[in-house]
């Protein structure tokens, strides 16, 4: 597998593609708006739910200390009250001051009570009013969450610290988890985006790094097999093409031999036989096409399986029926096969026997043995010969399409190198395979291995 290498844009597309910091703040800051959205909406609806009563409770309690700086107050004529209150409430934690009058703005119900001698509490600037009964002025005690010698910044009071720290708190945290969250799927996106850009320039060699996310291992596994297709359909087109041009040549240059002689010859009987082999060459031709044909829709799986019950035996009895008149003088054939029943494509396994007894035929000196077993759910049909062999090294290479390890091979011995390749197609069609190894007998063995379900 070919590992894909990081790309680097050009500034042209540098804009068409975000980076993971981009994608990173643009989620994290989503996040961190929502967030920011629920606490305000959360303490917003708290603060309404409870603050009546958090108003009263508080000034319920404070009503004791405020009574008690009254009684103190009382003690001490109108006039000196303001020299004595210092003293008085040296051991607040907050400031106290007499005031002549009321805020402007209070509701008159407030006012009613206020009137009445009860405190008001003014919850939202954490201040309390207290009536003198003896005095128009009253006092004010507050801000209550203050000291005298608080140094408060102003804006940033103890709720929006609180804030702040929380803010600080979750966004690191949903920071990092994000990060980690995101950096593996970043990773593939840009491995599956860089490849899928490769396959649309044609480089179909390139394969995906293995995906490290859940999210894009799937698509990352169907992109390389896509790939892996891909590459082996165009490398078939292009060998299909260049062994067909190929082979076409020879009965191509025998037509035009044919025609020039047919042209300059007066002899009726010499006409006549560049005519027959004018004939022979047209239908070397149109075989050539057929088979390449065939093999080219077999690959492209277009072929739809048929498969049908048969009784192994008889089935391959037939089969040596059918081969005997093309079997060489002085070649025994001989079988032995698995009795039972099997299911499979009777035309395509018929094809594919077939061109491993021709393949033994050709290379056989004395014999050449069939041998139909079954192995579990597989079905194995072994072809071996007393030939020559195949070299360990050429045993991949003969189902190759129009691969010929004999090179003397011609129109005498027939063939266009698509047998094998054809029953190693077959093989995988029926989800099984097709390979080379030694014979007992001392040549080949081509074995054709199929599932029976």
């Amino acid at each position: 597998m070919i590992h894909l290498p990081r790309l680097r844009p050009d500034r042209k597309n540098r804009s068409a593609k975000p980076s993971l910091a981009t994608l990173f703040a643009r989620y994290f800051i989503i996040a961190m708006a929502a967030e920011l959205a629920i606490i305000i909406g959360f303490a917003f609806m708290l603060g309404k739910l409870y603050q009546n009563s958090d108003s009263e409770n508080a000034r319920r309690m404070l009503d004791g200390p405020a009574s008690l700086l009254v009684q103190e107050l009382q003690r001490v004529p109108v006039a000196a009250r303001e020299h004595a209150l210092p003293q008085l409430t040296r051991h607040f934690s907050y400031p106290v001051k007499l005031i002549s009058s009321l805020p402007a703005d209070l509701d008159p119900e407030s006012k009613q009570n206020f009137a009445t001698g009860k405190t008001y509490l003014d919850f939202d600037n954490n201040l309390l009013y207290i009536p003198l009964p003896d005095d128009k002025r009253m006092l004010l005690l507050g801000p209550l969450d203050a000291t005298p010698n608080s140094n408060d910044s102003g804006w940033i009071t103890e709720d929006i610290e609180v804030l702040l720290l929380w803010i600080v708190f979750t966004g690191s945290t949903l920071g990092l988890l994000m990060y980690f969250y995101l950096r593996p799927m970043w990773r593939d996106l840009v491995s599956v985006r860089d490849a899928a850009e490769l396959f649309a320039n044609g480089d179909f060699h390139v394969r995906t790094p293995q995906a490290h996310s859940r999210l894009f291992a799937p698509l990352s596994t169907a992109l390389n097999s896509m790939a892996a297709r891909l590459e082996r359909l165009l490398e078939m087109h292009q060998a299909m093409s260049h062994a067909v041009a190929h082979e076409i040549r020879t009965p191509i240059a025998r037509l035009r031999f044919g025609l020039t002689m047919l042209e300059e010859e007066d002899d009726e009987d010499e006409r006549r036989r560049y005519s027959d082999g004018m004939e022979r060459d047209m239908q070397e031709l149109e075989e050539l096409i057929t088979a390449s044909m065939e093999y080219a829709k077999l690959n492209r799986g277009e072929a739809i399986l048929q498969r049908e019950q048969v009784d192994l035996y008889e089935w391959f009895d037939d089969l040596i029926d059918l081969v005997q008149p093309l079997k060489p003088a002085g070649i025994r054939l001989s079988m032995d096969c698995a009795r039972g029943a099997a299911a499979f494509d009777r035309k395509l396994i018929y094809v594919a026997s077939r061109n491993l007894l021709l393949n033994a035929f050709k290379y056989a000196q004395h014999q050449v043995h069939l041998i139909v077993e079954r192995q579990g759910t597989m079905l194995e049909i072994q072809v071996d010969d007393d030939g020559h062999g195949i070299p360990e090294a050429d045993r991949e290479r003969i189902f190759e399409p129009f691969r010929r390890l004999d090179r003397s091979r011609d129109r005498a011995t027939g063939g266009y190198g698509l047998g094998l390749s054809y029953v190693r197609l077959i093989a995988e069609h029926h989800g099984g395979s097709a390979f080379a190894g030694t014979s007992p007998l001392g040549g080949a063995r081509l074995t054709l291995r199929i599932a029976l379900s």
